[in-house]
């Protein structure tokens, strides 16, 4: 059976029991937008099978009506007592039906369950490099193969920087998941290049960047085009000493946008009233450090030192003049 948010709250009940018992670090999607609250940006739907009447497995897709092409995969559980019986592939398989016949080109989806990797190679899912993600590429195309198609389709669209919605959240994975030069993408969201360390996480990125904003002491800022490919993003958050901290990145081709995706993030503190605004930058960045400095951001002190890999690495920390 499958269903499309919004959920009737008795169903949103009873995946919350099925799920939040599996996965301990919580779920990718929020109840509120199961319920529906993040139409018209996002759309989810949620497959289930039931035993006797009972909520046996589920799992759900996440991709947007202005990008089809991309998805997200999760949430893929059965319940203690109906594993082993094929419910998990035979959820996963309809919802790939489904992704396909609506134009989708690349269903994404993370795990660090090497048993259920397995299964999702059969179903044509492939490991990306520096990540615990995997991509289902539908036209055949390797991993590699796809994201240099990807971003070449990108080259000479007009890029934006806009405040970002929950449509974001599919075409953000590419961007995270493609291996930067830069060892720190970001320190405010935690994010680093998969070149230098292990990316864990695929929907939930979308939650890992909302989380910035989600009290007011935050925000984000996306570098889009007008059907929805993400291009870079940068982040705004304030510390407990009222201070602002300001980063982001963009993708290799589109590093024109970087100066417009961190000014905004600037002009957010500002206009908060933080009382210094500054960034930090692994020392060993240092292309990433000269474009701070080229707008008026340098150097004050060194920064705490940066844990990358089990390899300790300085990290300096920048003041806007």
């Amino acid at each position: 059976m499958r269903y499309e948010a919004p959920l009737a709250p008795t169903l949103v009940d009873e995946l919350m029991e099925l799920w939040l018992p599996i996965f301990e670090d919580g779920i990718d999607l929020t109840c509120e937008a199961l319920l529906g609250d993040e139409a018209p940006h996002s759309r989810i739907k949620v497959y289930i099978h039931r035993l006797r009447g009972k909520l046996a497995g589920a799992c759900l897709v996440a991709s947007s009506d202005s990008m089809p092409s991309l998805g997200g995969l999760g949430e893929v559980a059965t319940s203690p007592k109906a594993r082993r019986l094929g419910i998990a592939t035979t959820l996963t398989q309809e919802a790939l039906g489904d992704f396909r016949a609506r134009g989708g080109q690349a269903l994404f989806l993370g795990t660090v369950n090497p048993a259920a990797a397995r299964i999702y190679y059969r179903l044509g899912w492939r490991k990306l490099a520096g990540a615990n993600l995997m991509v289902n590429v539908l036209n055949g195309e390797s991993p590699e193969e796809f994201f240099v198609d990807y971003f070449r389709g990108i080259r000479g669209e007009t890029v934006q920087i806009k405040l970002p919605s929950p449509a974001a959240r599919a075409p953000m994975i590419p961007l995270l998941a493609l291996p930067h030069n830069w060892q720190v993408l970001d320190f405010n969201a935690g994010m680093m290049s998969t070149r230098y360390a292990v990316q864990d996480s695929c929907l939930g990125l979308y939650r890992r960047y909302a989380a910035i904003a989600n009290d007011g002491r935050g925000a984000w800022f996306c570098a889009g085009t007008n059907i929805g490919h993400v291009v870079g993003l940068s982040t705004a958050r304030l510390d407990g000493k009222g201070e602002c901290r300001v980063d982001g990145f963009t993708h290799g081709d589109h590093v024109g946008t970087w100066q417009a995706l961190i000014q905004a993030a600037i002009r957010w503190g500002v206009e908060y009233g933080a009382a210094r605004v500054y960034a930090d930058v692994s020392a060993e960045d240092e292309e990433k450090r000269s474009m701070f400095e080229s707008i008026s951001l340098t150097q004050a002190s060194e920064g705490k030192p940066l844990d990358l890999s089990g390899r300790q690495v300085g990290t300096r920390r920048l003041e806007l003049a």
